[in-house]
């Protein structure tokens, strides 16, 4: 691996989850903060003496990483990606953090002046996309689909020029988008670039990026609910070019609790009756997943991890998503459980699962681009399903509980 450096270009660099990743990394090259939440990386803090834990507060670091089955190999350091990307907002990455609050003021201008280099180039949208980004002046100014992956390609190829990199990842944090139905187009790749070439609209940015990824010998990770990567033409032209994908739809929170528990209620014999969720969200990806059309794919990937772990689907199963504004990024979810135990007798659990959904996010992201550039270096094209552990609709397999997913992932390193 020697020396080289690796570019991450992320879509929608100036979103909460985005931003915070960026700016995280780089705390964490610099050895500001600690690296909890992050599993391909242990490398243990302690609070100095006399020092209450606060957010921002002195941190004493130790260089003995806990070993575990992820140290045994020879991840990409952190100290070698290098960001950009694109976006509809054209800030930089410190105006960005400001603006989002996510991140002490402290902690971020100890990096100011790194995060003031990093700049989106501009985005593209499709008619796919939430019509609040379709009057922003940072897009390529075009109506042919055509030309936008043909601008794509060339952002890829320059910033990998203009930073002398070795490859290039590309990661979908943009917004939901509006869900395609697969037809003909989406069969093969021919059908596809054919349908690029005439404007189809069955053609959503998330496609644009995904096939300027592939033309790129890129890997592509989909962090969000879209359903890009179940497009059969992308997949198919992934593996015969030998490019890793990862997707769908980050597991951070409330999912991830609900594939926890779902597998201690099969463990312990446990029947589930009824289980409600419901999620307070107030940053823009709450805006955008309170749109009926933009929501429905996050909401059906929620509802879809129980029953192939239970084994079995008469349950009374909801879920539903409300942006509140006062919430911001520190997401709020709530859960009731109803179940029934020994002699058939009701009992319930009831969850408040007080989140914050870009720092939930962000050591995921630097974990997936790891262990998907891990696998790039191994010759594993195509869906990566030791990567189960990640997505809430793992692609390439079906969910199996957080502990059977992450024995996935175990085994593929071993």
């Amino acid at each position: 691996m020697n020396n080289e450096k690796i570019g991450i270009l992320i879509v929608g660099l100036n979103g909460a989850t985005a931003n915070t990743t960026v700016a995280g990394c780089q705390l964490l090259v610099k050895k500001l903060a600690p690296d909890y939440g992050m599993i391909t990386n242990r490398s243990p803090f302690r609070q100095a003496q006399g020092v209450e834990a606060s957010a921002g507060s002195a941190l004493e670091f130790t260089e003995r990483p806990s070993r575990t089955a992820f140290t045994e190999h020879r991840l990409i350091p952190l100290d070698r990606l290098v960001f950009g990307g694109w976006d509809v907002n054209s800030q930089d990455a410190y105006q960005t953090a400001g603006r989002h609050q996510i991140i002490p003021l402290n902690l971020l201008q100890k990096i100011k002046k790194h995060l003031e280099g990093i700049r989106p180039m501009k985005g593209v949208t499709t008619s796919h996309d939430a019509g609040l980004f379709q009057s922003q002046k940072h897009l390529k100014q075009t109506n042919s689909l055509q030309k936008k992956l043909d601008l794509l390609v060339s952002d890829v190829i320059n910033f990998k020029k203009r930073n002398d990199l070795q490859k290039i990842i590309i990661v979908f944090l943009g917004s939901s988008l509006k869900p395609v139905r697969p037809g003909r187009i989406h069969e093969n790749i021919q059908n596809f670039k054919k349908a690029v070439r005439r404007n189809h609209p069955g053609i959503t940015s998330g496609m644009l990026y995904a096939l300027a990824a592939l033309e790129t010998n890129s890997p592509f990770i989909d962090f969000t609910a879209n359903n890009t990567l179940e497009i059969k033409a992308l997949a198919d032209y992934a593996r015969s070019k030998n490019i890793p994908l990862a997707g769908q739809d980050g597991k951070t929170g409330q999912t991830m609790i609900k594939t926890a528990l779902a597998q201690l209620l099969k463990i312990k014999n446990f029947k589930l009756t009824g289980w409600y969720s419901t999620n307070l969200l107030g940053n823009m990806d709450g805006q955008i997943l309170s749109l009926p059309e933009h929501g429905q794919e996050k909401l059906k990937d929620k509802s879809g991890v129980l029953a192939p772990i239970l084994g079995y689907e008469d349950f009374d199963h909801r879920v539903d998503i409300n942006y509140y504004t006062p919430r911001g990024d520190n997401k709020e979810a709530w859960d009731n459980i109803d179940f029934l135990g020994w002699l058939g007798q009701p009992m319930s659990l009831k969850i408040n699962w007080l989140g914050r959904d870009s720092i939930l996010a962000g050591p995921l992201v630097l974990d997936l681009i790891r262990l998907v550039e891990y696998a790039q270096r191994r010759g594993r094209g195509g869906l990566q399903t030791q990567l189960a552990f990640f997505f809430k609709n793992p692609l390439g397999s079906k969910p199996q509980g957080l502990f059977e997913e992450y024995r996935m992932l175990e085994q593929f390193l071993k």
